[in-house]
């Protein structure tokens, strides 16, 4: 993201693109990071007044004095931390999930070995870094939307799982589920998968097919869990009977069932899509609130709960004018989390500052889009807020 910064504003480890605007005719080698006070004073000194800086290459938001980087979760890890485990935990599942897809482009899945380590880290990492795992499904950095969507269903299936206190166990095989619930996608015509327009009934039916194509891989795997399967098998069913594959209603659908088809829909929804743009987080929970989608709105109101109204890694403005990101839910008042702005409309200066609105006269008033101000979410994360 490319801002126009004051002199006055340059902070050390901004990174300069170029001059914009000057006193005086001199010649000013621009480009590249500022490293301490003394080069903005010999800039200052040069007459530069404003200069371009490239947000995404600076590193002045290193937070480790402006985040409470004191605050320490139950598991004994600051948000620093959880933040790092998880990150690197998602680059993990992205290399285990995209080495899956190559074996089944090959036509044959030996075992789940691999599937079973990383859903057993999910779950561990779902227990340690309860206030930073969500971020990690809302960076899709991937083009690929296989690869992406499993793996954010997968965390997002088990964040879900343990807020309704299912055992450790269910939350392992609900996880491997998940990751694997889309996979019979990747045996069907690019064409259809990608398509942009609304299909026709006939390429509906071949879609349809993605869950007993998934199935017939993975039922002859020795030592998949019933859990498992009934996550793939009904992940697509719907309350009033509209799902596929087999038309089930109500009751019929079990718990399993019923959670995948919010997840796998939640994500889905604050995904790009050939055929649409995505929404965003808070938008797509609305919808599922308020729509007849064929969910359960008991255990919708249950995941809103679980990953808040305004999700955690969701960027926002606040009444104060200034763009924020939440970082931390704040249970006892779930409109009020903590969030860290970034950046102040009114001034258009950064402004780095962690807020807790649950103590500030300040409020969330809208979401607003990563692209709206050309941020990628996973190298902000990583080169702005944090030094992982």
């Amino acid at each position: 993201m490319l801002q126009l910064i004051n002199i006055d504003a340059l902070l050390p480890g901004m990174f300069v693109t170029k001059v914009t605007q000057q006193v005086g005719k001199l010649n000013v080698a621009s480009a590249g990071k500022v490293n301490d006070e003394q080069e903005i004073a010999d800039l200052v000194d040069k007459g530069i007044l404003q200069v371009q800086v490239d947000i995404s290459k600076s590193s002045h938001l290193n937070t480790n004095q402006d985040f409470d980087d004191t605050y320490v979760n139950a598991s004994g890890l600051s948000y620093n931390q959880q933040l790092e485990h998880s990150l690197k935990l998602h680059d993990q599942a992205n290399q285990i999930q995209g080495r899956l897809i190559k074996r089944v482009a090959k036509g044959k899945i030996a075992n789940l070995d691999e599937i079973n380590s990383i859903t057993q880290q999910i779950v561990k990492r779902a227990f340690e870094c309860d206030d930073a795992l969500a971020i990690t499904t809302l960076l899709n950095h991937n083009d690929e939307y296989f690869l992406e969507h499993s793996i954010n269903c997968a965390i997002l299936m088990v964040i879900f799982g343990r807020s309704l206190d299912i055992e450790t166990t269910t939350l392992q095989h609900l996880g491997v589920g998940t990751l694997l619930m889309d996979i019979g996608m990747l045996k069907l015509p690019l064409l259809l998968t990608q398509k942009a327009k609304k299909l026709s009934e006939p390429e509906t039916q071949k879609m349809q097919r993605h869950v007993d194509i998934a199935l017939n891989l993975l039922e002859p795997i020795e030592g998949i869990d019933e859990v498992s399967l009934i996550v793939i098998k009904q992940h697509q069913e719907r309350l009033d009977g509209t799902g596929y594959p087999d038309g089930l209603r109500g009751e019929q659908i079990s718990i399993y069932g019923r959670m995948a088809a919010i997840v796998d829909t939640y994500d889905s929804l604050i995904t790009t899509r050939p055929f649409r743009e995505a929404y965003q987080p808070a938008d797509a929970l609305k919808k599922m609130q308020r729509e007849d989608l064929g969910l359960d709105k008991a255990l919708v109101g249950q995941f809103i709960s679980c990953i808040g109204s305004h999700p955690i890694g969701s960027l926002v403005k606040l009444a104060s004018g200034k763009l924020a990101m939440v970082m931390r839910l704040n249970r006892l008042y779930p409109l009020s989390p903590v969030v860290m702005a970034f950046y102040n409309l009114a001034s258009k200066q950064d402004e780095i500052i962690q807020i807790d609105l649950s103590k500030e006269n300040d409020e969330i008033i809208g979401s607003i889009s990563p692209d709206e101000f050309g941020l990628n979410l996973s190298t902000f994360l990583r080169h702005s807020f944090f030094n992982s």
